[in-house]
């Protein structure tokens, strides 16, 4: 033990003596060991780290079709079919994703509001804060009107009054009795992110068109594996199962088939692939750190070379010196690693300063000491075993010849300059595979953000709407009454408040749509054109939308045929729809669709009259800007019937406003004081521009490459002090030889053309093996990049003319050295 303190404090005198080169290796192994450790924390956190449910691993979505890692819809008597038809499983739940408006005493507040199968909340195994969870008897069609609270509501809105379960509360203006408040921890479903944070949870009592309809598609379903059932056996039976639901449906339309997903896979979504990406890329950043550790090292044992020599000559034993320099790099270690880990840390506070949602679980992410002594322990690993070659060579050294060549400034030097060399290419070889990805990924962003989204977004500011007594998704159903249809809340209230919104300061037009671009909410119908029937049974689907006020003309979309939806467009006038280009394309081809009609399902959805179409508009980008457009439908939303599920869905759940302000002045003051006069008890939030809609689209690819250009900076920099410290070696050790030269007539000219020479050649191999590789592995990266290929030259061309130019840079000092060498002096020294 005391000769292992000897040989840590003789370590820290020596890193003392060479301030500069430890500083260096410290930094080194920080940025590398940091960045790593954070970015593992996020994949352990997100990726790796279960659900807070009990059984978690064993959680499966059951969706229609192949199956994909975002959430699918079904129908509820799917739902039920599956349910009794598994026999392998715990039990299936089912839930759908709401809205609510839960009114206090003083406020309106829209909240997700999920709808869930009292099974759900029993199998997730959650157990509620306060009072209960749902009962069988409350998940049946005209049960009782209970409401489950999240904590986050409980103390926003209630000011945690510890008496409120059994009070009576309203939810979009409906009396619901509280049975229960939820913990914090508990965000189902975790696809929707901090929103259920603030939510409150319904039970999914059927309606009549979930119970007799069985495309009507709103309903997710969850199910719990037996222990010990793999996920092969029960998509067996679900297999099954799926064939007699086809013999019993006899739709050919509908496909039959269903799939199971890990519930955890449907949650993390596509970021897994972005994460592995970026963990990649760090990765290199660490192996770069290693290599450029190692030539520090194999540099300072080659500069040690006499001192071992000396001391083996002394009488120390060569397993001493090996054990004496591996200490050296252990204390390394040891310095990078905590620096390292406060760099993490620092990560870690930055990752939740992020915008809400921009990673799934965001709040579940914190420095665990599991992460710390994994990263620590490769930490160790990777910078001993980087102290171990130059160990072994200074070690098993001769020290006689090393002492007699001392004089000379000779020793090792082709095992030392073929070793940097080595280790220099590797790192210019990984850094051009880094550099390939950013450039490639700065094509990509360019190209995002100069994409045509089918709008403008200048002076633009988009808010959202509930209304108070919002029914949701969960609750529609078609009107089967006689009597006289209730009015329009588009008539009472969005029309008064979009001509009060006009008339306000500062505020130029206003509209509103059910889908907003580019916000991926998003209403599928199929429908069948009147005049041209479809020959097939399956039907063709579109997007719908409600529009009120002249929303093309506000947002800037162009009108290619025919006119848009505009006021005159009332509920008295003739049933009209406007399409949008993709639609025509693929459903018109060859003809005009001004004139045609679309049955969008007669008294199926309570829209009995075919709207005929009056316009073509061009195509929006709906869900991102790298996803083409789809066909869409848009109505007025004054035109469609309070009786019909499209009223519901598209009219009476929520809406996005849209006003053109004279100029980039707030007015969330404004709109406010026109709903309270025109619209009190509308639920108003999620106030932005435009433009903000727009950046929160490509946030990740911005993210992912702002990431990846620091990682490829960082390992730029590790490239030039690689190859500064070689060439600087290398002048070193042929010092005498250069004297020679300038002794025998060489010019100086010529000695820095034989420096950069040198550190081209070493660039030359380095790039060469980077570009292979980048080569190979640019079909990965495929699936980040738009409008831009994988073996783009621009980008190849550019990361080559800039690893040139590092090598020439990092050869500048070594080179003025090399030529201001005295002949006289040098021949003297020998």
């Amino acid at each position: 033990m005391r000769t292992w303190t000897a040989d840590i404090s003789f370590a820290l005198r020596q890193l003392r003596k060479a301030p500069g080169f430890a500083l260096l290796a410290v930094l080194t192994l920080a940025f590398g060991i940091g960045a790593n450790t954070a970015m593992f924390t996020v994949m352990e956190n997100v990726l790796l780290r279960p659900l807070p449910y009990a059984g978690a691993s064993r959680l499966v979505a059951i969706q229609p079709g192949p199956g994909t890692d975002s959430p699918q819809s079904t129908s509820w008597l799917d739902y039920r079919d599956i349910r009794h038809g598994m026999k392998n499983i715990v039990d299936v739940a089912g839930y759908s994703d709401d809205l609510a408006v839960v009114q206090g005493k003083d406020t309106s507040t829209a909240v997700a509001a999920p709808h869930v199968t009292p099974s759900l909340l029993t199998m997730l195994g959650t157990r509620p804060l306060l009072g209960r969870t749902f009962t069988s008897q409350e998940g049946l069609a005209g049960g009782p009107q209970v409401v489950l609270l999240s904590e986050g509501i409980w103390k926003k809105v209630f000011h945690a009054d510890p008496d409120i379960v059994g009070k009576v509360i309203h939810i979009s203006s409906v009396p619901h009795t509280v049975v229960g408040v939820m913990p914090a921890n508990f965000g189902f479903p975790e696809n929707e992110g901090s929103s259920t944070r603030t939510a409150v949870w319904l039970p999914l009592q059927p309606t009549h068109a979930m119970l007799t309809k069985r495309g009507y598609s709103f309903f997710l379903i969850l199910a719990k594996l037996h222990p010990g059932v793999s996920m092969a056996q029960a998509q067996a039976q679900l297999q099954q199962v799926s064939k007699q639901l086809a013999d019993v449906d006899h739709d050919p339309a509908r496909d039959g088939s269903f799939t199971m997903v890990s519930y955890a896979k449907t949650v993390v979504g596509s970021t897994r692939p972005v994460l592995m990406g970026l963990f990649a890329a760090l990765l290199l950043v660490l192996l770069i750190a290693c290599a450029n550790v190692a030539n520090l090292l194999l540099a300072r044992a080659i500069g040690r070379q006499q001192e071992f020599a000396v001391r083996v000559a002394l009488g120390a034993g060569r397993a001493r010196l090996l054990r004496q320099v591996m200490t050296e790099g252990a204390v390394l270690s040891g310095l990078g690693c905590v620096a390292g880990f406060a760099l993490a840390a620092a990560a870690i506070e930055s990752v939740h300063k992020l915008p809400p949602d921009t990673l799934p679980r965001m709040d579940a992410i914190h420095l665990r000491w599991t992460v710390v002594l994994v990263m620590a322990a490769i930490a160790t690993f990777t910078t001993v075993l980087s102290s171990l070659l130059p160990a072994v060579m200074v070690s098993g050294a001769d020290p006689q010849a090393t002492l007699q060549s001392a004089s000379r400034g000779v020793g090792t030097r082709s095992v030392r300059g073929k070793l940097t060399a080595w280790l220099v290419m590797a790192e210019i070889a990984l850094s051009t595979l880094l550099l390939v990805g950013t450039g490639l990924l700065a094509r990509t962003m360019w190209n995002l953000e100069h994409a045509w989204l089918g709008f403008q977004t200048t002076r633009l500011t988009t808010f959202q709407v509930t209304p108070p007594d919002a029914v949701g998704f969960s609750g529609m159903s078609v009107s089967s009454g006689t009597g006289v249809p209730p009015a329009s809340v588009a008539v009472l209230s969005y029309d008064p408040v979009l001509a009060r919104l006009r008339e306000a300061p500062g505020i130029e037009d206003a509209a509103y749509t059910t889908m907003l671009p580019l916000t991926n909410s998003q209403i599928r119908s199929s429908f069948s054109v009147v005049e041209h029937p479809a020959k097939t049974h399956h039907q063709p689907q579109a997007l719908m939308t409600a529009v009120g006020g002249d929303y093309a003309k506000l947002m800037g979309t162009p009108i290619l045929r025919g006119r848009m939806i505009n006021p005159d467009d009332t509920a008295s006038a003739p049933p009209v729809a406007v399409i949008n280009e993709e639609m025509a394309k693929k459903y018109f081809a060859g003809r005009n669709p001004i004139g045609e009609h679309l049955d969008l399902g007669g008294k199926d959805t309570g829209i009995l009259v075919p709207p005929v179409i009056v316009g073509v508009i061009g195509n929006e980008r709906t869900t991102s800007v790298e996803e083409p457009a789809q066909p869409m439908i848009l109505l007025p939303g004054d035109q469609i019937p309070t009786t019909s599920l499209f009223y519901q869905a598209l009219v009476d759940s929520f809406q996005n406003f849209i006003v053109k302000t004279r100029g980039n002045v707030p007015v969330a003051r404004e709109v406010r004081d026109v709903f309270h006069q025109q619209a009190p008890g509308f639920a108003l939030d999620t106030f932005q521009t435009m433009q903000t809609v727009v950046n929160q689209t490509t946030f990740n690819q911005r993210l992912g490459l702002d990431l990846t250009a620091s990682f490829a900076g960082l390992a730029i920099l590790m490239v030039i002090a690689g190859l500064y410290g070689v060439l600087s070696q290398f002048v070193g050790f042929r010092r005498r030889e250069i004297g020679i030269r300038l002794a025998l007539g060489a010019s100086r000219q010529q000695i820095l053309r034989m420096i950069f020479r040198q550190s081209l050649l070493l660039a030359g191999y380095g790039l060469g093996c980077g570009l292979a590789i980048s080569l190979l592995a640019g079909r990965l990266l495929r699936s980040f990049l738009y409008g831009v290929q994988p073996f783009d030259l621009p980008t190849y061309a550019g990361v080559l003319g800039l690893l040139l130019l590092v090598s020439v840079a990092a050869a500048v000092w070594p080179a003025k050295q090399a030529a201001s060498v005295d002949p006289m002096t040098t021949l003297r020294m020998d």
